[in-house]
């Protein structure tokens, strides 16, 4: 059987933002799940939920072989919610891989460094939580981080607006920066262009340290030195 490299990210704007990280790899690698009703029938929206369905199933594979290498991207969201944070969020996934027989190692934790661990059989896994393996927040973190600094009055200009917000404001706290990254990009040339797209517009800085580390690891993950 052939195997495969696979890559887990949490929904459909993350699955465009990769392709293009990982068209210059020499590896294939597919991402994943394609969408939520692939894993449950009972899920009917991108994130956690489906996403750690899929990663149950994929280890299994992973370890029998079938899966040649896996990497997993999620969020760590906000230690202000319960469960969430980059700790929480780091325990949640070394308890699964751990209870599947990986080797979690208990090193100090450097920003931007992502992990990958090892099982028994061979088999290897790499983690990486959004924005930085680091610190508590999300992929708009990452992109809100690594904006030109041409685009800083318009992105400035857009945080400001979500903090006048007031009572207008229906979301929360929590998703600040959602919000924010949502209304710099609704307020572009194309008004509302995906993340990906600005990516591709060059909207971002493709050689900010932030970005290199994330492409640093994925090649650790998918293209390891012999």
């Amino acid at each position: 059987m052939q195997t495969k490299n696979i890559l887990l990210v949490e929904g459909a704007s993350d699955q465009k933002f990769f392709n293009q990280l990982l068209a210059d790899l020499p590896s294939q690698v597919e991402i994943e799940p394609k969408i939520p009703r692939d894993v449950d029938a009972q899920i009917y929206r991108n994130g956690l939920q489906p996403l750690y369905k899929q990663l149950k199933l994929q280890v299994d594979l992973l370890i029998r072989g079938q899966i040649s290498t896996l990497g997993v991207i999620v969020d760590a969201d906000h230690s202000t919610q319960e469960l969430n944070g980059f700790n929480n969020r780091r325990d949640q996934l070394a308890s699964l891989l751990s209870d599947k027989g990986f080797i979690i190692t208990d090193i100090p934790l450097q920003k931007g460094n992502g992990e990958i661990f090892s099982h028994p059989s061979g088999a290897k896994i790499g983690i990486w939580i959004m924005p930085n393996h680091f610190s508590d927040g999300m992929i708009e973190d990452l992109f809100i981080s690594t904006t030109k600094p041409s685009q800083n009055d318009l992105l400035n200009h857009a945080k400001t607006t979500i903090g006048n917000l007031g009572e207008l404001k229906t979301f929360a706290d929590h998703h600040d920066s959602k919000a924010h990254l949502s209304t710099w990009l609704a307020w572009q040339k194309e008004p509302g262009i995906s993340p990906s797209y600005a990516y591709h517009q060059g909207l971002f800085e493709k050689d900010h340290p932030n970005f290199i580390a994330l492409i640093t690891w994925l090649q650790k993950v998918f293209n390891p030195t012999p």
